[in-house]
Parts: C-alpha cells; structure tokens; sequence
C-alpha cells in the first residue's frame, strides 16, 4: 500500500474512534438509555408489623396491596434494578404505608444498595409519606401510634436520593431538577409536602417554568415526574387522584415540549393522552398485582414505555424459602387482590340472587382492569348487564370497566 493511501486508511480510523468516544457521551441521543420508574411501593417496617389480628384485618379491608410480603417484595426489586443496571431508578412516592419514621430509614437502607452500584435513585413524598396521622406499629389484636415523618426529616432521609445532586430546587415545596446527562434532566414535581397537599402552588408553577425555559436554552429535553395524576385515568376513580393545578402543569409542558409526565397514586396501570397528544403513564402500585415497575428506554426522538413485574419467586427460591406464597408469588398476590376486592362487594350484594357469581366476576375484572388489560374482558359478558339489572353499590363502577377502550396499557411508544 502507496504512502498516501496508508495515510488516507489511518484518518479514516481514527475519525471512527472520535465518532465512537463522542457517541459514548452524547447520552440517549445516540445510544438508548434505561430509567426505571416504580411507584406506591408503601413499605412497611417488619418491626412494625407482627402480622397479627389486627394487621391481618387491615390488610383485607385495604385495597389489595400484598402488604404481608412487602419487606420480601421490596428486598425482591432491589436485587432487580442493580441487575437491570438503569441510567437511573425514578420513585414517585408513597413510598411508605402511612410515613412511619422507621419505614422510611429502613427503606432508605435498601435503596442505598442500588446507589452503592453506581445508579441513581430520584426519590418523590407522596401523600402517604409525611405528617400521616396513620402512622402505627401492628401489635395483636390492636395498633399504636408510631413516629411519622416530618417535611425537614424528609430531606436528611433521601439526601442521597436525588436532592444532593439537584441542579434546582423550588423553595416552595419538594420539587427538584436532576440532569442524567447534558442532554436529559428530570423534573420532580412535588405537590405533597407544605399545605394545600395535592394542589400544586403558584410559586411552584413560576419555578416549573423557570426550569424548563432554562432547559429550553440549553438544548436539553425534560421527563417530568408527579406523584398524583395529570390526568383522569378512570372514569369513576379521579377525584383527589387528579393534582390541583394540573391544567396548568400540563400547559406548560406542552409549551416546552416535556417529553412525557410519569406518575403514580391511582395504584392501577393506565396510560392517557391530552387532546394535543402530551403522555402521561400512571404505572401501577408496586404492591399491587401484577407488582411491577416501568422501564423506559429513550432514543433520538423516541421513548418506549413497557411494564416489568418483580420475580418474588425467583429470588425466594435463591434465598431458599420454603413458603408458598413466595414461591409462586404471582398467583398469591393476584388472589389476595382478588378475595379483598371480592370481599368489598360482597355485602353489597345480600339481595341479590347471584351474589356470589357477581362478586366474582367483579374482582377477575376489576384485577384486569388494575393490571392495565381492560382488554382481557369480555364487554359482552352478560353479567355486566346483571351487574347493571341490580342495585348494588358498585353498578356503576362495574359500567365504567365496559366502557373502559380495550387497550394494554403495559407498552407505549412515544416519539417527540
């Protein structure tokens, strides 16, 4: 080979090397990047919680949550997301059952196992999280108040979790700006911790636009996070799920082009669109069946969305348990949800002829329904219209799951 073709060959590979180190720090842009993103996860301290009468009673009278095996499920989806190895883990509160103190310290424990291996952990206050009346350790037959979470405790709890590498954060309440990368930031959107809880201030309005102009400028893209809804995700469960304020929220992030809203607190995995297309995924409860998490790979232009459940019983077999419901935790937790919901109906429906056919159509329907496959039932079952024939309670609720589109709402493709 000539003198000045050697020449030409080595520019030519050297000018691939600088493509190939530019691209391995251009961020999504130029290779996809993983977030996941769990919610509701509402753990409780085992050293709260004896599992006693009155735990028990609790727990079937609540709304289906698989809180008996929270400390496993949580320990479960640790060990998940460090396999996983996400550019970041996103947690839009209601991260504990009612705020206990203890909760929240032995969480966070666990959370700083996935921070030891390099990923970031963005944590969020949900409603549940802070000045909870609600807090109590379950001793027999009966509770006692426990310690709850203060707003000022908050911050010295989850320092590490998203607030210390904060590039902003609104004076007005708990909302901050973390920047995965030069090109991508997030937008934590609190509305839960200094009065008026659920209903966004003003002065978190002017700080959320100050952000995104800011973003704006700096070429960057924001994912924008919230623990209440954008959006009316059901047609008969909105109220107090909808933030105050979210008209104008929304708004603004149609204006500076937010790439989508990702929340939580409804506990049922649903999806919505605005009338000029903005995304918002509602993911489910993480101690909801199916007990998933989203994992959100973003391209140039493109997002996808996709729903992943905790293998429980995977892991309990690895730890060697013995106990059946951990061992095939899909199937127990999906029952417990179902003989709960079964349960709420159940006295309603007394008068009924076919109470207990109805009382179990309503629950196989109603976990379709919060697994975010309304399309697993059939709309022309004829016991929507014994639904609708009775007067029980629920009949309209029921009427709203027909009405419900049949849509999987487990994947989306976003492009922006």
């Amino acid at each position: 080979m000539k003198r000045e073709e050697k020449r030409r060959v080595l520019l030519a590979v050297a000018a691939l090397l600088l493509v190939l180190a530019v691209a391995g720090v251009l961020g999504y842009r130029s290779r996809p990047t993983k977030i996941l993103v769990a919610t509701d996860i509402h753990y409780l301290s085992p050293a709260l919680n004896d599992h006693g009468a009155c735990f028990e009673k609790t727990i079937l009278n609540g709304d289906g949550k698989a809180l008996a095996y929270i400390d496993e499920l949580t320990d479960a989806f640790v060990e998940q997301v460090i396999r996983e190895k996400p550019g970041a883990l996103i947690l839009s509160g209601d991260l504990t059952l009612n705020g206990e103190k203890q909760s929240h310290l032995d969480l966070a424990q666990k959370l700083r196992s996935i921070t030891d291996c390099g990923i970031p952990v963005l944590v969020l206050p949900g409603n549940h999280d802070l000045n909870s009346g609600y807090a109590v350790r379950f001793t027999g037959k009966t509770y006692e108040p426990v310690e709850n979470l203060k707003p000022a405790q908050f911050d010295e709890v989850y320092a590490e979790f998203g607030y210390n590498g904060a590039s902003s954060r609104d004076e007005a309440s708990r909302s901050y700006v973390f920047p995965l990368s030069d090109e991508l930031r997030v937008l934590m959107v609190d509305v839960n911790t200094i009065g008026n809880e659920g209903v966004l201030k003003p002065e978190t309005l002017d700080w959320v636009k100050t952000q995104l102009e800011e973003t704006r400028q700096a070429g960057a893209r924001v994912l924008a996070v919230s623990h209440q809804n954008l959006m009316a995700h059901s047609e008969s469960i909105s109220a107090g799920f909808v933030m105050g304020g979210a008209e104008e929220l929304l708004a603004l992030y149609e204006e500076y082009d937010v790439i989508c809203n990702l929340s939580g607190h409804i506990h049922m995995q649903h999806t919505a669109k605005s009338e000029s297309g903005f995304f918002e995924a509602a993911t489910g409860s993480l101690a909801v069946s199916p007990n998933q998490y989203a994992r959100l790979t973003l391209r140039p232009h493109r997002m996808d969305y996709q729903t992943v459940p905790v293998d429980v019983s995977g892991w309990a077999e690895k730890q060697g348990s013995t106990d059946e419901n951990l061992l095939d935790f899909s199937t127990y937790s999906a029952d417990f949800f179902c003989q709960v919901n079964r349960g709420k109906v159940i006295g309603w429906l007394q008068k009924e002829e076919n109470a207990e056919e109805m009382a179990d159509f309503f629950a196989q329907i109603n976990l379709d329904y919060f697994q975010g496959r309304p399309d697993l039932y059939d709309r022309e079952d004829p016991m929507f219209d014994v639904w609708q024939q009775s007067g029980a309670f629920y009949k309209d609720y029921v009427e709203s799951m027909r009405r419900e589109p049949a849509v999987n709402h487990n994947r989306a493709t976003i492009e922006y």
